[in-house]
């Protein structure tokens, strides 16, 4: 694992990582023309775990394990689609398999900026991705939430709840913006959007106070 941590400083590892994760946010809105365009989508989704496998390629175990991931999104995904999202198997397998993978790669890369001794370029982007891969775990969660019990989260124009809108409501809920039009009704959604908005403001305090340190030991060192 730690020659796997070594190894994100070297190349363009995590600017890969970073490109496929805001590519994927940009591009989202795409899947809602349609199956073909979903299943389009989910084929564009397998860049992210391209960059997974590319990520851990140095350690065996990580890599088989992001390519069983890899196949398991893929065909759960596929099923999920074509199936009109009306089983509940598919869905939870591929709202389980993507939770895994966003953990592992939130896990490395966060294990890389504990680890680094300097504020690097490869640090930075490190932080902006986890930013981002934060949001995409709770939206896998927000998911199975509305999957289990329908209505958890209403809008304010009466549009579906589909996991497109999911994804908009997670990046707005961890920047706080907090726009108003998607709400969360039952309890326990109330409570995870709580704890994401949470987790977005202490998130940059600790990332903040992390440079720090990293800088003034930097310094101390020169």
């Amino acid at each position: 694992m730690r020659d796997t941590i070594q190894s994100l400083a070297e190349g363009y590892k995590i600017a890969f990582i970073l490109i496929s994760i805001l590519l994927v946010n940009i591009a989202y809105p795409i899947s809602e023309l349609g199956t073909a365009a979903a299943l389009l989508f989910i084929g564009f989704y397998l860049v992210l775990t391209g960059s997974a496998i590319y990520l851990v390629s140095s350690n065996r175990r990580l890599l088989i394990a992001a390519v069983l991931l890899g196949v398991v999104i893929a065909v759960t995904g596929g099923i999920t689609v074509t199936s009109g999202f009306t089983l509940m198997w598919a869905q939870l397998a591929w709202n389980a398999s993507l939770f895994v993978q966003v953990v592992l790669l939130t896990t490395l890369l966060a294990l890389f900026i504990i680890e680094s001794e300097t504020v690097t370029r490869e640090v930075l982007l490190a932080a902006i991705a986890i930013y981002f891969l934060l949001a995409a775990l709770f939206t896998v969660m927000y998911g199975v939430i509305e999957s289990l019990a329908p209505g958890a989260f209403v809008s304010s124009n009466g549009a579906e709840i589909t996991w497109q809108r999911l994804n908009y409501f997670s990046l707005v809920t961890i920047s706080t913006l907090g726009y108003g039009d998607i709400t969360p009704v039952t309890s326990t959604a109330q409570s995870l959007s709580a704890l994401e908005a949470s987790i977005g403001t202490l998130y940059i305090a600790i990332l903040i106070g992390r440079f720090v340190s990293l800088y003034q030991h930097d310094k101390s060192h020169k």
